[in-house]
């Protein structure tokens, strides 16, 4: 698989067929039995903060052509279905993933999955979060870029983090609060455990399908943004560097993708793989989230 791939494309699926083919991600499927699609369905309305199921059933689509007998688990916990006392499985119904699970996918809420502690740091010392068992041969983050309260961008990296931590638990992954409206607190605490959750699982692939981003007050409450992207990579950080920098904000000034790279996840130099009148075509700067103005 190439090392960072960037299309624009204003159709789907095919900006999800279009960007398997350009970065050689068939590449990634030798030897591979078992893949596990991490998307973001955080809750049941918020369509354009969500991963698209017409886009997840492309991916599973593309990997069956490839490996007919793959055993592929789309998985997710719903944070606001958690909330309100309800099953992911009830948004994978309400937005259609079953399309993706005609394609040959199953469907798997993680929160009825197992899960094992690992310590992360909070404002009020150090805590255990659960993270999800669930691995597979290959991993793949399959999410929309949007804006953070507390991460300023929440892309392939978050996605992972986030999702497979238990819902109950993610108040402590941000540093003990879920959704400050004064991140500063919080906001060195949430990056390292980020970044120590995504090393613990482990990820082998990173897709952002911004054909919708969110800008505002993502990652749920936030503004639609038609942005006609998508990115790929096996290295997280440059990704969601990418990402970032394709949604206005520097890199260098996100606190968990500059602990990422310290940590050995991966690289920053997004530059060095996408020309300069590339990125200047496609950047479109979101409107940030209210409190992580504060942050960058």
């Amino acid at each position: 698989m190439k090392k960072l791939t960037l299309i624009r494309e204003s159709r789907r699926p095919r900006n999800i067929r279009v960007l398997l083919e350009k970065s050689s991600f068939a590449d990634t499927l030798e030897g591979v039995s078992s893949v596990l699609i991490k998307v973001n369905l955080i809750g049941f309305r918020e369509k354009y903060g969500m991963t698209s199921p017409e886009a997840a059933a492309e991916l599973v689509k593309f990997i069956k052509e490839i490996k007919k007998d793959a055993n592929i688990i789309i998985a997710e916990a719903s944070q606001t279905a958690y909330s309100e006392g309800k099953s992911t499985e009830e948004v994978f119904k309400r937005q259609k993933f079953a399309l993706a699970k005609r394609e040959g996918a199953e469907l798997f809420p993680l929160e009825k999955g197992e899960y094992e502690e690992i310590e992360i740091e909070t404002v009020e010392g150090r805590r255990k979060i659960r993270v999800s068992k669930l691995r597979a041969d290959l991993i793949i983050s399959f999410t929309p870029p949007k804006t953070h309260p507390v991460l300023v961008v929440s892309a392939a990296i978050d996605n992972i983090a986030f999702g497979m931590t238990h819902p109950e638990d993610r108040h402590l992954l941000y540093g003990g609060k879920l959704w400050p409206e004064n991140p500063l607190p919080f906001y060195k605490y949430a990056a390292r455990n980020v970044v120590k959750v995504v090393k613990h699982i482990g990820p082998h692939v990173g897709i952002i399908d911004g054909l919708f981003g969110m800008e505002g007050r993502g990652p749920i409450s936030g503004t639609p943004v038609f942005h006609q992207f998508a990115t790929a990579s096996r290295d997280f950080v440059l990704l969601d560097s990418l990402t970032a920098a394709l949604t206005g904000t520097e890199p260098e000034k996100i606190e968990y993708l500059k602990i990422a790279e310290d940590r050995g996840l991966g690289h920053m130099d997004y530059k060095k793989f996408i020309p300069a009148d590339r990125i200047k075509q496609i950047r479109f700067p979101y409107r940030l989230h209210p409190a992580s103005m504060k942050l960058v």
